[in-house]
């Protein structure tokens, strides 16, 4: 019931929208173009955003990523209202401006009520525990020790869940470019080895310093360092904080190479796939354009399918029913974790008396259909929009279909599609698809992608064949 009504909310800001919209760039339109404008709009509505979930989002706890589908339905919307009012309607008759305007109010009208509400929870939040600091004692003042990604999160969390309980009097750091500079308002005071002046310093401005957080493992300050703490601790009786060994929030650093040069063939265990440490698999210099030609698709591609996607997520609705979105976790570019999107194919996993389905009796004949013309991977172009995939590159494996510390494999963003797609795809092992993957990632260039992009749909139109010629080819350039 909540969703429905947040999902009435949204509808009706959009129907506001459009006719602010109409109402700002065409006043002199007509009542058939405003009554067509504003039908066409509430049809599109309601699947994008079912389609994309506005509805099943927490408002006061709106972020930035939220926003994201949000410019998403605001482009689709636009898009196929525009479209279908030009097919029907007269084009002169709709000025430039419409479409823009349009988008925009939608964008600012379903953002800033996600706002108001986020900001109200905020305030009363805060209210709430300003009553609950006069019944105590106050807040703390705490001195902040270290300038890591911890310290970061710890200012992070300090301000919005307790900012009228912990004051941040100041930070210490052993880079002296950063001092006198500030975090998160938050002011860097100097070095840690200064500590005890630094408590004094404050004191005399009347800033009683309650207790010394360690955003940094103790063993990573210098040995002057923890004797002026350990003396702070003992002489004033201040409490300190071992922040990262207390929640092990340590310094993070990825266990994944930094670039394939750095992959050995220790690290890649499908043997005997010959990666070799010596700038063998250096990676292309057009991978650094391939995410700005990913993006610039991704958004026409969205706008120009968006008719085929409401099509087909009307068909899966009638189909298998609600959720029309399948959603799975997979290792994306440098192994984080990344959820690709599909259009579901299968049905419930039990029937209706609690039995357990097999996949063959959960997917439907239309599904079937869907996963043969891989129509059902069509929202992974979203995928491709927020960076989490590309339009060409290694597939995103099933962690259990991963090959055994295939580090060169995801050093690049997976794809809608790739070399190992076209030249045999389920047909070829997990060694010959590593063997493709590597090759391409050494040798890949826009007239690469485009030539897979071609074969692409010659493989979804007559199926997979293997490239015997292509593999042989790979396992020859891949090795040292």
């Amino acid at each position: 019931m909540h969703r429905f009504a947040l999902l009435s909310v949204d509808v009706a800001l959009i129907a506001i929208s459009t006719l602010m919209a109409i109402a700002l760039c065409s006043p002199q339109a007509s009542s058939d173009l405003v009554g067509t404008y504003l039908l066409f709009t509430m049809a599109v509505a309601v699947p994008a955003l079912l389609i994309f979930g506005l509805n099943r989002t927490v408002w006061r706890f709106t972020s930035l990523n939220d926003c994201l589908p949000i410019l998403a339905v605001a482009i689709w919307i636009v898009a196929l209202a525009t479209a279908a009012v030009f097919s029907f309607d007269d084009v002169q008759a709709i000025p430039l401006s419409l479409p823009v305007m349009h988008g925009l109010l939608i964008l600012c009208l379903l953002v800033g009520v996600r706002a108001a509400m986020r900001l109200r929870h905020s305030l009363r939040r805060r209210a709430r525990l300003a009553r609950e600091l006069l019944a105590r004692d106050g807040r703390q003042s705490v001195l902040l020790v270290g300038l890591s990604p911890v310290a970061d999160l710890f200012l992070r969390c300090a301000a919005e869940n307790a900012h009228e309980r912990i004051h941040v009097a100041g930070i210490l750091s052993d880079a002296e470019r950063h001092h006198g500079r500030l975090l998160h308002s938050c002011r860097i005071l100097g070095r840690p080895e200064a500590v005890e002046d630094v408590f004094h310093d404050l004191s005399v401005h009347g800033v009683r310093i309650d207790c010394i957080v360690l955003a940094t493992p103790l063993d990573q300050l210098s040995a002057a360092s923890q004797r002026s703490l350990a003396h702070l601790e003992k002489s004033h009786g201040i409490r300190v904080d071992h922040l990262s060994a207390q929640y092990g929030l340590g310094d993070l650093t990825s266990t994944v190479p930094a670039t394939v040069d750095d992959v050995s063939s220790a690290q890649i265990n499908t043997p005997p796939v010959p990666v070799s440490g010596g700038g063998n698999l250096a990676p292309s210099s057009y991978l650094r354009w391939k995410r700005l030609i990913d993006a610039s698709v991704a958004l026409i591609g969205i706008i120009c399918l968006a008719p085929a996607m409401v099509v087909i997520g009307i068909i899966v609705m009638l189909d298998v029913g609600y959720p029309l979105i399948f959603w799975q976790q997979r290792p994306g570019a440098l192994g984080k974790p990344i959820r690709i999107l599909k259009f579901r194919t299968m049905g419930r996993a039990r029937d209706q008396n609690g039995r357990a389905l097999t996949d063959a009796e959960r997917v439907s004949k239309i599904g079937t259909l869907l996963r043969r013309l891989r129509l059902d991977e069509l929202p992974q172009v979203y995928n491709v929009l927020l960076g989490h995939m590309s339009l060409v590159g290694p597939r995103p494996l099933l962690p259990v279909d991963q090959p055994s510390s295939s580090a060169a494999r995801l050093q690049l963003r997976p794809g809608l599609t790739g070399w190992a797609q076209i030249k045999g795809g389920r047909h070829l092992s997990i060694e010959d698809k590593t063997a493709l993957d590597l090759w391409y990632i050494r040798n890949a260039s826009f007239a690469l992608d485009m030539l897979i992009l071609l074969n692409t749909a010659r493989t979804i139109l007559f199926g997979e064949r293997v490239d015997h010629r292509a593999i042989a080819q790979a396992w020859r350039d891949l090795r040292p």
